[in-house]
């Protein structure tokens, strides 16, 4: 398995006292949930025996293909890769273990491989002044078990990049929590116990990752970019009034057909963003569906101003009342005023009468 002298190849060959030194391998039992452990071996293994996966959130929709060298190019590429490179090359070592399979697969810690391999080259060439040549050659690895829970190994992972300290993109999250629910059967709830976030936020990543395979079903294209109109689904269900305006009727299928195509008319994801105020005016979405988001937004911005107009007259005749409210005032004296007033309120509580809003009595 992890032995230097092992011969590497299709078929696997043992070493006769690679059991023995196994079982004497110190066991880390790894909390998944309460009450239920992994007991994994804290094992030493040649950095260039460890495979990195092809299935890491990280490359997997990048990726045409599952070659080694390309996940590991890509990884470096990866924005956060050097610096994780630097403090690696500053500590000497790792200060987290990565976790592997008994494949020597790479579940948690693909970076830190990445960048291990980088330094191994760079000390074997003596371009590491105080560090051998071998310094970074080895690495103490977590094995899990051979017959480990899938369900247990996604746990520890999402802990990590969901909701811990290393979170891997909102796309990312969003599918590992898909995978949660729809592979090993877990509720939103029990997955959010799980991982200490709310429920909501787990209802949310879910929905919007599960419209996004139907995208892709209804849209697909050869080189997989469908993917990323995650963002597109992501702002549309966790703001509650687009959610709920999805969930009605044809909505979804009309919102598919806004952002597809060679000329979508919502062609960033932060646009979605004013997609409740256009859904509020029907001319505003009319225009949407026929012109695009620009000739929309032009009309919401016209209504806008327009309603700012409004607003800024009105703040100024409660002002005006105000002042009237706190002076010495006879309307007896000024009919003309009492009846531009007695108009005032007739006008207010109608509007108000039409559109019920909750209102505040101020004291003069």
């Amino acid at each position: 398995m992890f032995f230097p002298d092992k011969v590497q190849g299709e078929g696997k060959r043992s070493l006769p006292d690679e059991s023995e030194i196994l079982a004497k391998a110190p066991v880390v039992e790894l909390e998944v949930t309460n009450g239920r452990k992994i007991p994994a071996r804290l094992v030493t293994i040649p950095i260039r025996q460890l495979r990195l996966s092809p299935t890491n959130p990280r490359i997997r929709h990048k990726l045409p293909s599952s070659d080694e060298s390309e996940i590991e190019e890509w990884l470096w590429r990866e924005e956060g890769t050097r610096t994780l490179y630097n403090e690696i090359r500053y500590s000497g070592g790792l200060s987290e273990k990565p976790i592997i399979d008994s494949n020597l697969f790479v579940i948690e810690g693909n970076r830190r491989i990445v960048c291990l391999r980088r330094l191994d080259d760079q000390a074997k060439n003596g371009e590491l002044p105080g560090y051998a040549e071998g310094a970074f050659e080895r690495v103490q690895s977590l094995m899990l078990p051979a017959d480990v829970h899938p369900k247990d190994v996604d746990l520890l992972v999402s802990r990590v990049h969901v909701s811990g300290k290393s979170e891997w993109s909102p796309l990312n999250q969003a599918e590992q929590i898909f995978d949660m629910m729809s592979k090993h059967n877990m509720d939103a709830g029990e997955v959010a116990s799980a991982l200490s976030i709310s429920t909501q936020r787990i209802s949310v990543m879910f929905e919007a990752f599960q419209a996004t395979l139907e995208y892709g079903g209804r849209f697909p294209d050869d080189e997989g970019k469908w993917i990323h109109k995650f963002s597109y689904f992501y702002e549309l269900f966790r703001r509650r009034q687009l959610r709920d305006w999805a969930r009605e009727g044809k909505n979804l299928a009309q919102f598919m057909e806004l952002i597809s195509g060679d000329k979508p008319k919502l062609w960033l994801g932060s646009q979605v963003r004013d997609l409740g105020e256009i859904i509020a005016d029907k001319k505003a979405y009319g225009l949407l569906l026929s012109g695009g988001f620009d000739r929309a937004l032009e009309t919401m911005k016209s209504r806008r101003s327009k309603i700012d107009r409004y607003s800024k007259t009105l703040e100024e005749a409660s002002e005006a009342l105000l002042h009237l409210t706190r002076g010495p005032f006879d309307l007896s004296k000024d009919p003309g005023m009492a009846g531009v007033l007695g108009d005032i309120r007739e006008r207010v509580e109608y509007l108000l009468s039409r559109n019920p809003v909750s209102t505040r009595t101020s004291k003069p």
